[in-house]
């Protein structure tokens, strides 16, 4: 369905054009009408999808449990597709991540630390000069622990990774690679 609706640029980010009007009931992904129909009715071809190999997923999520939740139930379903997903987020969420089955790394930064900033600063421009060092940190940790976590191996494993694509909220910061990355906002 969503294959119409989306275009590929040449940065590698994908814009996605859903019609007004479509209606809402026709996004409903879970209904057992649309499972195996494309956008406009026409059947899917699995034939297709069965092709193409497993990917190697990095999910970079910055932030509280609210944040990082719907990105568990976002790598559930690839994994339901045969993807192998890592979910790298703050150390603290490794309990919550490994429960599901998916694949953890851990992230820098303490995230009752930065929200406790971010909620302070009303965001994370620093109220005085005096803070600018304590967000660049903040940041640091988050930003030099992007690239092991799409590249390392699994540090309780050693089992060898490399993703073939990024999903990432923007406070990951996470585009340092030449995969493609899929940035989520919520709203």
């Amino acid at each position: 369905m969503f294959c119409r609706m989306a275009t590929l640029k040449d940065d590698g980010t994908v814009v996605i054009d859903i019609p007004t009007t479509i209606e809402a009931a026709s996004l409903d992904l879970h209904s057992e009408d649309h499972q195996n129909v494309a956008f406009g009715g026409e059947p899917l071809d699995s034939s297709d999808l069965q092709d193409r190999p497993p990917m190697q997923i990095a999910m970079l999520i910055v932030g509280t449990r609210g944040d990082v939740q719907p990105f568990i139930a976002i790598g559930k379903r690839l994994q339901d597709y045969g993807h192998r997903v890592r979910l790298a987020t703050h150390a603290n969420f490794k309990d919550f991540v490994m429960t599901t089955g998916l694949e953890f790394y851990p992230l820098g930064e303490d995230p009752k630390n930065l929200a406790g900033y971010m909620v302070k600063n009303k965001g994370f421009l620093p109220a005085t000069p005096s803070e600018i060092p304590i967000q660049r940190k903040q940041i640091r940790d988050i930003i030099f622990s992007l690239l092991p976590a799409c590249k390392d191996p699994d540090i309780d494993t050693g089992v060898s990774f490399s993703a073939n694509a990024i999903i990432a909220n923007p406070a990951a910061y996470g585009n340092p690679l030449t995969v493609p990355t899929l940035y989520y906002v919520s709203v």
